[in-house]
């Protein structure tokens, strides 16, 4: 009987013994799996901020062009206006130097 409960006792070790190398096997493919998936949501992260950026460099650049095609308009109609103003003065200009030369 005495010998029946060491073997009792020594199968229950063993038994504990296995339970508890498991839980550690186990425990370490969860550590690895949550590295795994926190190592997925950082790379997500980062292709979700490169394409938003992305994004926004193109909206970006889209506005500044047409706000450059604007600008760059105006600048031409001012042009024009002062070539203008310009052409008109400058027979103004002629006629008076001529003017005074005939003096």
């Amino acid at each position: 009987m005495a010998k029946d409960m060491l073997d009792a006792i020594y199968n229950a070790e063993e038994e504990c013994k296995q339970r508890e190398a498991n839980a550690r096997t186990e425990a370490a493919k969860k550590v690895e799996q949550a590295k795994a998936d926190a190592k997925q949501v950082v790379l997500s992260a980062k292709e979700k901020a490169q394409k938003d950026a992305d994004m926004l460099f193109e909206k970006t650049m889209k506005e500044s062009n047409n706000e450059l095609e604007k600008a760059s308009e105006k600048a031409n109609l001012e042009c024009d206006i002062l070539s203008q103003a310009a052409d008109k003065n400058r027979s103004c200009v002629i006629d008076g130097a001529i003017q005074r030369l005939s003096l």
